[in-house]
């Protein structure tokens, strides 16, 4: 009986095939040659992409997500942010197009001219502002300076008419937002024997790294405290130290809160601290806290006999914070995610809703 030849054995009989046969496997080893030569330097120019390369060894995105996980998060916030500011602009220029269009107009921009009239500014109006900028109009007397402020305040009431018009036509042509979200990195930032209002076994935790001459940190407390107030006992809050080396009264200020504790007062006398954040002298500071309840001369034994041990641990929180990635006042720790600076209520309840529920 007959028997099929493998197709493999035809082939190994290079004189035998046809002309044509011979032509294809001529081109299909040379292509794997080509690809053979040509493949490493492929793969190596696409793994030297977004890497960085210290003293002969090449480090990747997930290194740095591996190793300094604090830093990753930026990087992936940042990303996030950027690309829907980026897509808000092309949203904006799109539905100006389709509304221009519709409404029969020559160009978007007359979208946010139409309609509008401005309401000219009163002398009385002209001259409160020109009062209340007077220090930064280089000593102009009002007459010279009343066309600059008119129409500066004309422009406010179009960029405040073209905003409107902006997020109604937002709902109008429903521009929806899909962005995946940056990964989620925990750090198990530890508590200590640190400052502690909240219920021990709380779902949500909260480290707040803070300095109470730091301006911004002034400000997030009206954040903090509207969350302690919704959320009571579903969190915990932590205070940590976090004096910067440019505060020049931070420390002092830090130390005396922390005399606060062995009187049960350390949330009162934090509160009027940051109330009080642009004149934190040692001798206000002092003041301040006796004022507000401190027994004197406990305070003062306090901060004579303790100030190598105040010192040591509020060194220790710094260094703890910077261990963490912490270079900057204020940042939490949400359950472990890193959230930097004082941001609006409502980009702290979101990751707090999400983490109770």
């Amino acid at each position: 009986m007959e028997q099929n030849t493998p197709f493999w054995k035809k082939y190994l009989d290079f004189k035998n095939l046809p002309l044509d046969s011979q032509i294809s496997l001529i081109v299909i080893v040379a292509l794997l040659v080509y690809v053979a030569t040509t493949l490493p330097m492929v793969i190596k120019t696409f793994t030297n992409k977004n890497t960085i390369s210290i003293d002969g060894t090449t480090y990747s995105i997930e290194d740095l997500e591996k190793e300094k996980p604090q830093i990753y998060v930026k990087y992936r916030n940042d990303m996030a942010t950027s690309l829907k500011e980026s897509f808000s602009q092309f949203a904006e220029g799109k539905i100006l197009e389709l509304e221009a269009k519709e409404l029969g107009l020559d160009s978007p921009d007359d979208v946010f001219k139409k309609g509008f009239k401005a309401e000219e500014p009163s002398e009385e109006e002209i001259l409160s502002i020109y009062n209340q900028y007077k220090d930064q109009l280089a000593g102009r007397p009002m007459e010279e300076a009343k066309d600059m402020i008119r129409k500066q305040m004309v422009m406010q009431q179009e960029r405040a008419y073209a905003q409107n018009i902006q997020k109604d036509l937002i709902k109008k042509y429903e521009v929806d937002f899909k962005i995946a979200e940056p990964p989620v990195v925990r750090m198990e930032v530890p508590v200590g024997d640190n400052p502690t209002t909240g219920p021990k076994n709380a779902k949500v935790t909260i480290i707040e790294f803070s300095d109470f001459e730091c301006p911004f940190c002034k400000r997030s407390q009206d954040v903090n405290r509207k969350l302690r107030e919704k959320y009571k006992d579903q969190i915990k809050w932590v205070f940590r130290d976090f004096p910067l080396e440019f505060h020049p009264n931070a420390m002092y200020a830090h130390m005396a809160a922390n005399c606060a504790i062995p009187q049960d007062k350390y949330w009162e006398i934090s509160n009027v601290l940051f109330d009080n954040s642009g004149n934190l002298e040692k001798s206000n500071v002092d003041y301040l806290v006796t004022k507000a309840g401190l027994d004197k001369t406990k305070y003062s034994q306090c901060m004579k006999e303790n100030e190598g041990k105040l010192l040591s641990e509020i060194q220790a929180d710094i260094q703890e914070g910077q261990k963490f990635g912490v270079s900057g006042t204020p940042a939490f720790f949400i359950n472990g995610i890193f959230v930097s600076g004082a941001l609006p209520y409502e980009h702290f309840e979101e990751i707090i809703e999400k983490e109770l529920n």
